[in-house]
């Protein structure tokens, strides 16, 4: 823990604002994990009664989906789809509202992935250019300083390329999720839709 702290604390400051970064990664990263895995174990298919004549049966389901704790994205745009009179603009804006709510914080991790690198090399050019300075100002200096000053230095570009393709794994991890949650919503619209269809005849 202490030879972590000297590296974050150390010649190099900035490093300090890369171990921040690695932070709101690591917390992005379990905020929309725990989401997604909620949102698979809270999943139910699209009850057979949805697709009966019978109205009476139709808005007991719709009662019973109203009645449920849980907040599913499913469970949001079958209650949009199954009202009597809805409209495209409506189960467009339910789309909507539910993707957004998928797509929370991942602007943060692709911000985080393009500063992260940036601030890595910042920190490289202001250690290096601090270590030649101090040698600089030395009678003589030893390659062992030199060495262990540049070393410091280059770290701060290896952890910003760390947190950086981390940030743009899970980021490009959890929207491809959310294309396959888009793809099951629109099953679930053409679904319900043509069941819709199909009893208004």
């Amino acid at each position: 823990m202490q030879t972590v702290l000297d590296l974050i604390l150390g010649q190099n400051p900035l490093m300090l604002l890369l171990f921040g970064l690695s932070v709101i990664t690591v917390a992005v990263v379990f905020d929309r994990t725990l989401f997604w895995v909620f949102s698979v174990v809270q999943y139910r298919p699209i009850p057979p009664a949805i697709y009966e004549s019978d109205e009476s049966k139709r808005k007991l389901v719709i009662a019973q989906l109203k009645m449920k704790n849980h907040k599913h994205y499913t469970k949001e745009l079958l209650l949009t789809c199954l009202q009597p009179l809805v409209n495209k603009e409506q189960i467009a804006q339910a789309v909507s509202e539910q993707v957004d709510m998928m797509s929370s914080r991942l602007g943060m991790l692709d911000l985080i992935a393009k500063i992260a690198p940036l601030v890595g090399i910042l920190g490289t050019v202001i250690g290096m250019a601090v270590s030649f300075g101090g040698i600089s100002a030395l009678v003589t200096a030893s390659p062992a300083a030199i060495s262990n000053g540049i070393s410091v230095a280059l770290r701060t570009t290896a952890y910003g390329l760390i947190i950086s393709i981390a940030a743009s794994i899970a980021s490009a991890t959890f929207r491809k999720f959310i294309r396959r949650a888009v793809l099951k919503m629109g099953r679930i619209i053409c679904e319900t839709q043509h069941s819709h269809n199909l009893n208004n005849v």
